[in-house]
């Protein structure tokens, strides 16, 4: 969403038409994040505020549902996150959660996500673990910055993964964008075939590759981080490049 919907606390220009355009022709949408940092409930306030009308359990999804699903069907049970403390609580409804690193803590797996309460006692630990087990090292998605007001970053949780790599030796799977897993479960979960799908987003390396990777139709927007120039060179092409989302309408039509 940020980038393509928003940028921070402003609404890019166009999305509350595009919205209103999408429910008048009851066109079904999503708003998936692959930011972990907060829960559904704070993007559905925020799309909300913004004047958007839409629905928390139909219109949401994020990489962290994403990951829960991965996790409960591997069995895992004892589990060390980075994290803000709204994931780590969505976790621990599901969970067992290791707060900090010993010698003899049974382990089933690390989990970073997108944090911006990060300390670095917590980084610390889920190396030391890392380096010490032989267990599966998991990242709620693979972005390496997140887009804010004023054309500037900070960092994301793909960022922090590769710090984590330096120092382990150890390449996190990414259960977010670009894992095509996710577009195949909202396709079927709207009674949908793949060629009926648009994925828009402003990323090429998330959500450009979840649709390329899913096969299914791409937009890219220049509202947020990719420029014109950066598309030109990224080896997999959007089917579509537009400045921004308020162009979806024209296409849709």
């Amino acid at each position: 969403m940020d980038g393509t919907i928003y940028l921070g606390k402003n609404l890019i220009d166009g999305s509350l038409e595009t919205f209103e355009y999408l429910n008048k022709k009851n066109i079904d949408y999503v708003f998936f994040t692959n930011n972990s940092s907060h829960d559904l409930d704070f993007y559905y306030k925020k799309i909300r505020d913004f004047g958007i009308k839409c629905d928390l359990k139909k219109n949401f999804y994020s990489s962290t549902e994403v990951t829960i699903s991965y996790l409960l069907d591997k069995n895992i049970k004892n589990i060390f996150v980075v994290g803000n403390k709204s994931l780590k609580e969505k976790f621990a409804k599901h969970f067992n959660l290791i707060s900090s690193y010993t010698k003899d803590q049974k382990l089933d797996a690390v989990v970073c996500g997108f944090s911006t309460e990060l300390i670095y006692q917590e980084l610390k630990d889920a190396c030391l673990y890392l380096q010490t087990r032989d267990i599966p090292f998991i990242a709620t998605n693979g972005d390496w910055r997140c887009p804010i007001e004023d054309g500037l970053y900070i960092p994301d949780c793909g960022g922090m993964c590769e710090w984590m790599y330096h120092c382990t030796g150890k390449k996190a799977t990414v259960m977010g964008k670009p894992n095509p897993e996710i577009i195949y479960y909202l396709a079927k979960q709207f009674n949908v075939s793949l060629d009926e799908v648009l994925v828009v987003g402003d990323r090429l390396y998330t959500d450009i590759l979840v649709g390329v990777n899913a096969k299914v139709d791409t937009l890219c927007v220049l509202s947020g981080e990719s420029s014109l120039e950066d598309v030109k060179v990224y080896p997999h092409q959007p089917t579509y490049i537009e400045p921004s989302i308020k162009s979806l309408i024209k296409l849709l039509k």
